[in-house]
C-alpha cells in the first residue's frame, strides 16, 4: 500500500498508488458520514435564524422565492467562514511551532494568543506537525495536527499519563477553535489516528507510527484563553470509529443498492376500455 496525497484546490484526498488510485477514506470525512449529530439539526436552525436576522434589510428587498434561497443556503455562509478561520489559526499555530514571528488578523488575534500561551504554559517541544497517516489494515488515512513533548502539571491527577525521564509527556493533539469548545466525537476522529500502522514524514519517507502518552483537544479561544482536554482515545475508541466506518460505508453505498428501470421487451398486453366496449 502506497498512500498518496492528492489535491483538489483546498481540499484533499487519499488515494493508494499500488492499487491503481483506489481511493482510501479519509478519517475526518467516515466520522462526518457514519457519526450521527442530532446537535447539527439545532444548529442548522439557530445558523438560519441568525443568517435571517443579521441580513433582513437585504432579505426584505428580494422577492418570496428569491429571499428562501437566500436563507436555504444561508447557514452554509457561517460554516465556510467559520472553517476559513479554523485554518487561518492552524497555519499560525504551525509557524509559531516552528519559531516563526506571526501578526494575526485582528478577527483570530486572540485565538493565536491563545496560541502562544499554550506553547509556553507547557513548554511545547513539537514531534511531529500536520503529518499524515495511515492504516493498511483498515484502509484509512488521515493528517493529524500535531505530536509534541509537553511539561504537565506535577499533580496526582495527571499521575496516569507516563512521563519520559525528562518529564515530558508525549500528546497527540488537535486543534479546535470553535465557540463551543471539545465534543467527545473528537476522540472518535484521533483514535484512528493513534491507531495508525504508518506515518508518512516530510520527505515522503514512510515510518512506523509513533506511540503517544496521551491524546488531547486543545481548544483555543477567541477571548485569548484556552484550554486542554485530555480525550480518552484507547482501543476500545478506535473499535467504536471502525464501527462507525462500516455505517460510513452503508450510508453512501445506499444508492447502489437502486437499479436501473426495467424496460419491457414486448407492448402492454392490457389496454383501458370504457365501460360500453367491454
Amino acid at each position: 500500500m502506497k498512500v498518496v496525497v492528492k489535491k483538489h484546490g483546498a481540499n484533499h484526498s487519499y488515494v493508494d498508488d499500488e492499487a491503481g488510485g483506489e481511493r482510501i477514506a479519509g478519517v475526518t470525512g467516515l466520522v462526518g458520514d457514519g457519526l450521527p449529530k442530532p446537535n447539527l439539526m439545532n444548529w442548522h436552525a439557530e445558523a438560519t435564524a441568525a443568517y435571517a436576522i443579521d441580513n433582513w434589510d437585504t432579505l426584505a428587498k428580494l422577492t418570496p422565492s428569491a429571499r428562501m434561497q437566500k436563507l436555504k443556503g444561508g447557514r452554509y455562509e457561517s460554516r465556510d467562514a467559520a472553517a476559513k478561520k479554523g485554518k487561518q489559526i492552524h497555519t499560525l499555530a504551525e509557524r509559531l511551532i516552528a519559531g516563526q514571528q506571526v501578526k494575526p488578523p485582528d478577527e483570530i488575534a486572540g485565538h493565536v494568543f491563545a496560541c502562544v500561551d499554550f506553547l509556553n504554559d507547557f513548554d511545547l517541544r513539537s514531534v511531529h506537525v500536520e503529518a499524515v497517516v495511515y492504516s493498511e489494515t483498515h484502509r484509512h488515512a488521515g493528517r493529524l495536527d500535531i505530536i509534541a513533548d509537553v511539561q504537565l502539571p506535577d499533580i496526582p491527577e495527571y499521575d496516569h499519563i507516563p512521563r519520559g525521564e525528562d518529564g515530558y509527556s508525549r500528546m497527540l493533539g488537535d486543534w479546535k477553535s470553535g465557540r463551543t469548545g471539545i465534543f467527545g466525537d473528537v476522540a472518535l476522529q484521533l483514535a484512528p489516528y493513534r491507531f495508525s500502522e504508518f506515518m508518512i514524514l516530510p520527505d515522503g519517507t514512510v515510518t512506523d507510527m509513533p506511540e503517544v502518552d496521551f491524546v488531547a483537544g486543545i481548544w483555543l479561544r477567541a477571548d485569548g484563553g484556552y484550554e486542554l482536554r485530555p480525550l480518552v482515545c484507547e482501543y476500545e475508541q478506535y473499535r467504536d470509529f471502525l464501527y462507525v466506518k462500516e455505517v460510513a460505508r452503508i450510508q453512501t453505498s445506499l444508492r447502489d443498492l437502486v437499479g436501473e428501470p426495467i424496460v419491457p421487451v414486448k407492448g402492454p398486453a392490457y389496454r383501458i376500455v370504457k365501460g360500453d366496449e367491454s
